[in-house]
């Protein structure tokens, strides 16, 4: 009874180590609504794609979209236990962040919240939801082809874009000292007598 016991907790502990994460890898098509979202032609968010490569918990990918203008973007994050923490950044003018936080659905899609802002103080918070399209990433085609002209800086958040340009140090020729002399004399003094 007791070997009995002890197999069916073999294997349920076997059963849930075998469990992995779903794979995401593929081209998904996103959808935010919410708070001036939904509709918001100015919201670049609205509507885009993502082609998600998987590494064991960490995903990552091009993204683009064409609200207001065509954009290309990056996703980063995390699936954990069937929960997803996903990071976008839109490589255009003005920059626009967002995070997103939510699960795996049972049918296999991504549902939660998100928040977003730009560069300009425009901010946005709502729901998304996003779809596979296809498991095949080479589908993805960005927005505009042409490649960086310039590397982002970002530390610990988002900063502007800035070009870093390294110019060789200017050596200067050592400045010629002058020196003063000063001359004395030996003067005896001597005090005086106080009355």
């Amino acid at each position: 009874m007791i070997l009995a016991a002890l197999a069916s907790l073999l294997a349920i502990s076997t059963t849930g180590l075998a469990a992995e994460e779903p794979s995401l890898s593929g081209l998904w098509a996103f959808r935010c609504d919410g708070d001036g979202a939904a509709g918001d032609d100015l919201f670049p968010l609205a509507e885009f794609t993502a082609a998600i490569f998987q590494m064991g918990t960490a995903v990552s990918g091009p993204s683009t979209g064409d609200v207001p203008g065509a954009w290309n973007g990056m996703m980063t994050g995390r699936i954990d236990g069937g929960r997803l923490d996903l990071e976008v950044l839109l490589i255009r003018t003005p920059l626009t962040a967002a995070r997103m936080t939510g699960i795996i659905t049972e049918s296999g899609d991504m549902a939660g919240t998100f928040v977003s802002s730009d560069e300009t103080g425009s901010a946005w918070k709502g729901s998304f939801s996003a779809t596979l399209t296809s498991p095949d990433t080479s589908l993805y085609e960005p927005a505009y082809p042409e490649p960086l002209t310039f590397v982002p800086a970002i530390s610990g958040g988002i900063s502007d874009f800035q070009e870093l340009t390294m110019t060789p140090p200017v050596e200067e020729a050592p400045k010629r000292r002058e020196v003063q002399v000063i001359g004395y004399t030996r003067d005896t003094i001597y005090s005086r007598p106080v009355m």
